[in-house]
């Protein structure tokens, strides 16, 4: 199986996943009101196991955190691009909030860990570059960042309240406390291969594996395309800027000797990914127009299986 069947085979999925959710909404087996349980879960459960076990069990090495340096500054050119675009557009508040989220963060641990292993096959060295590029560059801002932006711009409680008043609300959540919890415990020098270690590990491995279900699950019911305002445009600008811009901004920031050109592959592939599942959370949670950010996310999945190997392909 190549890299472009492995990503056609995640697609499938999780689309699958969405449309299992809308079926049962029809069947009245799910109501839309359940969007908010599922995605409490997500927030409160399933996304703080991942983080913790995905960190706890690497071993730190500071050598790969250039690479995840470049994937941080590509997100937050990302970030600045999209809030830019749309003030000149005159989005309002809750859009630009949906535009940020979905063109700067990208769902390289759920699609690019698998795709990685297609196109590098047992490298070691490349799987280990991927998951500190994207554990540390593009997990910890999208944790962080991705809160706090559906926060202040969404219609939430929060709202009116400074941005520091809101970011409390982050540095007293289980997110925060699993990334603390997860980057302490990977510098404890314990036996991994002890059945102690792996029986505490396994735990979290199984409540994380819930997460894919519950976050696609709260995607599906919060879809809605009629209440989305001049929605076309929204996704044409979110899908030049995460598929096209953000990736060919990667290409040039590494254009240099400083990357081998397995590093510049991985950060291309990582930085070419559709709009990260967790921010359709953030964006529910918040009420930061969770419509449009589902909307996105589907429409910047379907397309990444052309974009992705297309660009792939072009400069490599």
């Amino acid at each position: 199986m190549n890299a472009s069947q492995q990503l056609i085979g995640g697609v499938i999925i999780m689309l699958a996943l969405i449309l299992l959710a809308r079926l049962l909404l029809r069947l009245n087996l799910l109501k839309t009101e359940h969007s908010s349980l599922f995605s409490n879960l997500v927030l409160k459960v399933t996304l703080p196991a991942v983080i913790f076990y995905s960190l706890a069990i690497k071993s730190f090495n500071s050598d790969y955190l250039i690479m995840a340096a470049i994937m941080a500054i590509v997100e937050i050119a990302m970030i600045f691009l999209a809030i830019l675009i749309a003030s000149a557009l005159k989005f309002n508040r809750g859009e630009k909030g949906a535009l940020i989220l979905v063109s700067a963060f990208g769902m390289t641990s759920m699609l690019g860990y698998p795709i990685i292993r297609q196109v590098f096959p047992a490298n070691a060295l490349a799987m280990e570059e991927t998951v500190i590029t994207s554990e540390f560059g593009v997990g910890l801002l999208l944790f962080i960042l991705g809160p706090f932006i559906a926060m202040y711009y969404g219609d939430s409680k929060v709202k009116g309240k400074s941005i520091i008043s809101s970011a409390r609300n982050f540095f007293v959540s289980p997110i925060f406390f699993a990334l603390i919890a997860g980057i302490g415990f990977s510098f404890i020098p314990l036996n991994h291969d002890s059945e102690a270690f792996k029986t505490f590990v396994r735990f979290f491995k199984i409540v994380g594996h819930a997460n894919t279900v519950m976050v696609t699950f709260t995607i599906g019911l919060i879809l809605n395309f009629k209440r989305a305002s001049h929605i076309y445009l929204f996704l044409s600008i979110a899908v030049i800027l995460k598929l096209v811009i953000k990736p060919l901004l990667s290409v040039w920031l590494t254009n240099n000797g400083h990357f081998t050109e397995m590093m510049r592959e991985i950060v291309l592939i990582e930085t070419a990914l559709p709009s990260a599942l967790l921010t359709a959370i953030f964006a529910k949670q918040y009420n930061c127009r969770p419509d449009l950010v589902s909307v996105a996310i589907m429409t910047t999945l379907v397309l990444s299986v052309l974009s992705v190997s297309l660009i792939f392909i072009t400069f490599f």
